[in-house]
């Protein structure tokens, strides 16, 4: 720790070993010492919100005091924020997420022409209900070559699958807030930004989230994308219009 030959009250110094960097992502920190006398610390400590000493666009978000022997107290500053500029989607940064999700048997698009008693029926069996009201057996209903292979399927336990989930997410770093143009398009059909994954041609994408982290004056901003099972998102339910 760097030290001076006196230390008045009422003082600050602010010390050489500080630092200041900027991530991928354009959000810049910085850490600023400084020696005073112990009895003035507390008083003169920088305020949360304050600016940085040399680059105006970043504010304090914590202080710490730290006392050593004698009458010098240490102050550590940590600063972050974002600088200003025309696009502030410039150091975007993506990400992909695969998993699965459990959905039920008669939902797969194996099955999605299925006559709608055959469905009916094998719900019922599911159930638990083997026989109708007039005493008829469920399994009669079931004709078809897809129904009785759903059936089989239903009868041995398996009455989910497993469904790939495929997400992107967009995440960068901005001096605002959310802009309430992004926060409009949540659970619309939408076409993400960035490199995106080519999908089948029969499905496509959904807005399906925005997060924003704020740290003094940087917002980290993240919007989330689901892509579609086969066949799309429902136009008439999601459309952007």
């Amino acid at each position: 720790m760097s030290t001076h030959i006196a230390i008045v009250p009422g003082k600050l110094y602010p010390q050489p070993n500080g630092s200041i960097q900027v991530d991928k992502e354009g959000k810049w920190t910085a850490t600023q010492i400084y020696l005073c006398h112990r009895a003035s610390a507390v008083a003169l400590m920088p305020r949360i919100g304050s600016c940085h000493p040399e680059l105006a666009f970043i504010t304090l978000t914590s202080a710490s005091v730290g006392y050593s022997e004698g009458d010098v107290a240490e102050i550590t500053c940590q600063y972050s924020g974002v600088e200003k500029k025309d696009n502030e989607k410039a150091h975007a940064t993506f990400s992909m997420g695969l998993s699965v999700s459990e959905e039920p048997i008669l939902t797969h698009h194996r099955y999605k022409d299925l006559p709608a008693y055959e469905v009916e029926a094998i719900k019922f069996i599911m159930a638990g209900k083997d026989k109708d009201d007039q005493g008829n057996d469920m399994e009669d209903f079931v004709e078809s070559a897809l129904g009785k292979e759903v059936l089989a399927k239903v009868e041995r336990g398996e009455t989910s699958y497993y469904s790939p989930k495929i997400t992107w997410k967009e995440s960068w770093q901005s001096d605002e807030p959310v802009k309430s143009a992004e926060l409009n398009m949540i659970a619309k059909i939408d076409t993400p930004e960035g490199p995106v994954p080519a999908l089948a041609v029969n499905r496509n994408w959904l807005r399906n989230g925005v997060t924003q982290e704020q740290d003094g004056k940087a917002f980290r901003i993240e919007i989330e994308w689901l892509a579609s099972n086969p066949g799309g998102w429902d136009a008439d339910l999601y459309s952007p219009t």
